[in-house]
């Protein structure tokens, strides 16, 4: 993915996935910096039967249940935004787009919100090579 390498390299990558055999199933982690601070939450989504005419459902399964615009099971609310514009540019898009255009945003909105409300909380993690980063959700 081009995507993922041009962010790599230029020091601006904010989720890492994997996937199955088939490339059916993906997760991952996705982050953001807030207030200095990383947060850091595991995604997953499966790929439709029906890509690329319909996006994939991306999860935060730590935040389901957390703020109005995701659905059960941790899928994050794309509907208003992010769909019609897949829909306009099927069949170019892919995940990275399901992610740049869809996660991205959402997080950048969300994520700001569920921590000002105290939903979200940095977690000190203290490693052995000195990094900390994380996030919790109560």
């Amino acid at each position: 993915m081009v995507y993922v390498k041009n962010n790599k390299e230029a020091d601006n990558d904010w989720f890492r996935l994997e996937s199955n055999q088939d490339g059916t199933r993906w997760w991952g982690k996705a982050w953001t910096i807030q207030d200095m601070l990383r947060y850091e939450f595991d995604i997953e989504f499966d790929i439709p039967v029906t890509y690329p005419m319909t996006a994939p459902e991306i999860a935060i399964p730590d935040l389901d249940g957390k703020t109005a615009k995701m659905y059960r099971g941790g899928k994050i609310c794309m509907t208003d935004h992010f769909q019609p514009l897949w829909a306009r540019n099927v069949p170019r898009f892919g995940i990275a787009h399901a992610l740049a255009l869809g996660l991205g945003p959402w997080l950048a909105v969300e994520i700001p919100d569920l921590i000002a409300r105290g939903v979200v909380v940095h977690k000190e993690r203290t490693t052995t090579n000195g990094d900390s980063a994380a996030s919790s959700t109560k």
